[in-house]
């Protein structure tokens, strides 16, 4: 990847490898096509500036990869919520994020369509609407658990608003703690189940080893986003990275913080193939009848490995984290 932290530092060991296939929807050039007249709709991307500037993050790409499942609607729908994730995410940038009380502001407004709420605020019914179509025919603890994982997602922007107007970073901590949240994989992950017909009941999505695999999933994107983004965000002045943060609390090289950054990233891979490991083992799943282990194996390769390997293959493609 040009311009990359491996790229400028050849001495640095090698992105973590993903042992899992790489794979894209054969619909991706048709959405791609098409996708810049969802945000359109809502005021968005007015000048050929602003629509350049959305372009270049190549959000069907994502949505493509993250699932390779999908055609027609039902990709756009994936593409959709890319794309709105990144206005959000600019919207922050440009326009509220040094201040917690307008962060607030703009998290209450854009939570209202969780309940599918119409707004007359452009990212809240845009939120809205994406919303009312994830939902269209799910069933209720899909509904709610993804609720809650869509309103912690923008909850936990108000910490970082915080930071950034207190001009203090976060702590090693608090940074993994809020980033777990704001780095938007849940979200990601609930629609692959919409998206790839993996669909969990409640008693599924509960159990020990899919939490395990969920939370490595995070760590892994968390780890891999923070090194390709590395450059632009030290460029910017932007303290809450991993590996910064491991520099200021441990004394840390840059090389240093990005080698162990790129060690956590192995490990969680080895948690998330381990966890994976035990979750098919007979004596795990025994009180399930066949049909759920099918679930239950369809959701890790369709929704939790298609979400590490689609990340991991935007983050060394996408021009969004270049300097």
């Amino acid at each position: 990847m040009p311009g990359s932290v491996t790229d400028n530092n050849p001495g640095l060991a090698a992105p973590v490898p993903v042992p899992f296939p790489r794979r894209i929807s054969p619909d991706f050039r048709a959405a791609h096509d098409r996708h810049i007249a969802w945000p359109k709709s809502f005021g968005f991307l007015s000048s050929e500036a602003e629509e350049a500037h959305h372009l270049k993050g190549q959000f069907p790409l994502i949505a493509a990869m993250f699932y390779p499942n999908a055609t027609g609607d039902e990709l756009d729908l994936g593409v959709d919520q890319q794309s709105w994730y990144f206005l959000f995410d600019d919207a922050l940038d440009e326009e509220w994020g040094r201040s917690p009380e307008r962060v607030r502001y703009l998290v209450e407004l854009v939570k209202e369509g969780t309940t599918s709420e119409t707004s007359p605020f452009p990212l809240a019914s845009a939120f809205a609407d994406m919303r009312r179509r994830s939902c269209q025919d799910m069933p209720e603890d899909w509904i709610q658990r993804s609720a809650v994982h869509w309103s912690s997602y923008l909850d936990h922007h108000v910490h970082e608003a915080r930071s950034r107007q207190a001009e203090t970073p976060m702590s090693l901590g608090t940074y993994l703690r809020v980033r777990r949240h704001t780095i938007g994989v849940a979200p990601v992950i609930d629609l692959a189940e919409r998206l790839s017909s993996c669909v969990l009941p409640d008693h599924l999505y509960a159990l020990p080893h899919l939490s395990i695999m969920r939370e490595m999933t995070k760590t892994f994107i968390i780890c891999d986003n923070d090194i390709v983004s590395l450059d632009k965000d030290a460029a910017l002045g932007e303290p809450n990275n991993l590996v910064l943060c491991l520099e200021r609390e441990h004394g840390l090289s840059r090389l240093e913080a990005i080698e162990k950054v790129l060690r956590r990233q192995s490990e969680a891979m080895e948690l998330f193939a381990s966890a994976h490991r035990a979750l098919l083992d007979a004596t795990a799943t025994s009180h399930l009848d066949p049909t759920e282990r099918k679930l239950l194996q369809r959701y890790c390769t369709e929704a939790l490995q298609t979400t590490i390997r689609g990340a991991y293959d935007w983050h060394h493609t996408s021009t969004r984290y270049r300097v």
